[in-house]
């Protein structure tokens, strides 16, 4: 089973086991909404904790959330830098968006054909999604949008862009 993650346990929050998480998602209200569960996974990318949100509740950048299953603030301490995981289900997602995880590592070319380099990296910035791609010079930033962007076919790895003068 494949897993996203979507939120980081950066500590507690009270004595009755809720914790502080940074959000990894976009979707937070319907990540963290009440009854769903969210998984802990091990290296292996098993999982070792099952959660049911109890609670949760946005706040600025944070979210604070209690869970079902932990009622004290020593359960909650051993969760602290834990990150929260989904079941990855792609229906969630509308037509032309995509997980960034899914992104990351695609071969990007110019529609011309010319290789351009891989995805290392999708960075958020206040007016758009940029996707950071390693050439075999340094690294250059192209738009997540319409105007930039071709085609993304995600069972052939690759990404199509069109052609931009001096972007390499």
């Amino acid at each position: 089973m494949e897993y996203l993650s979507v939120g980081q346990i950066v500590k507690t929050v009270g004595l009755r086991g809720e914790v502080k998480v940074y959000p990894l998602t976009h979707f937070r209200g319907s990540r963290f909404k009440k009854g769903n569960h969210v998984f802990v996974l091990n290296d292996k990318n098993e999982v070792i904790r099952d959660l049911t949100i109890k609670n949760h509740q946005q706040k600025d950048t944070v979210d604070i959330i209690s869970f079902n299953e932990i009622a004290t603030i020593e359960e909650a301490e051993q969760l602290i830098n834990a990150y929260l995981n989904v079941v990855k289900d792609r229906s969630f997602l509308k037509k032309y968006e995509y997980f960034y995880s899914d992104l990351i590592g695609n071969d990007v070319f110019f529609d011309n054909g010319q290789e351009i380099g891989k995805v290392i990296k999708v960075e958020e910035y206040a007016s758009y999604v940029t996707l950071r791609i390693k050439t075999s010079g340094k690294d250059v930033l192209v738009p997540f949008v319409n105007r930039f962007i071709n085609e993304v076919n995600l069972e052939e790895h690759k990404i199509i862009i069109n052609f931009i003068e001096g972007l390499l």
